[in-house]
């Protein structure tokens, strides 16, 4: 499923996306998304060589992992995102900053 939407999404990087925020949304998503594909392929690779073998992992817990909580509150009211990083929980608050000229990622990226 993974591997669809990155060819479907490289695609679209071959043809007429009308405006420079269009083309610069789509490569933003086509970054994203082959970082996510290494990241789960890296993930997948531990597990089978048994050095990821629960959620207590800390190649797991360095993972930003997003939780819908529909039970939990927050300045919307009820049913809240929260954001996980090792021991540490963000609620997402519906921050937007932008699509960005220059998205890298990198090793450096997971530190």
């Amino acid at each position: 499923e993974q591997s669809n939407v990155l060819q479907e999404l490289s695609g679209w990087c071959l043809t007429d996306l009308q405006t420079r925020m269009n083309r610069c949304k789509i490569e933003t998503l086509v970054t994203y998304q082959v970082h996510q594909r290494d990241v789960f392929n890296d993930l997948v690779r531990l597990h089978k060589e048994r050095k990821h073998l629960d959620g207590t992992d800390f190649e797991w817990l360095k993972q930003a992992r997003f939780y819908y909580k529909p039970n939990s509150y927050d300045r919307h009211g009820q049913g809240c995102c929260t954001i996980s990083i090792c021991d540490v929980d963000f609620i997402y608050g519906y921050e937007y900053l932008g699509a960005k000229d220059r998205l890298v990622i990198t090793p450096l990226t997971d530190r």
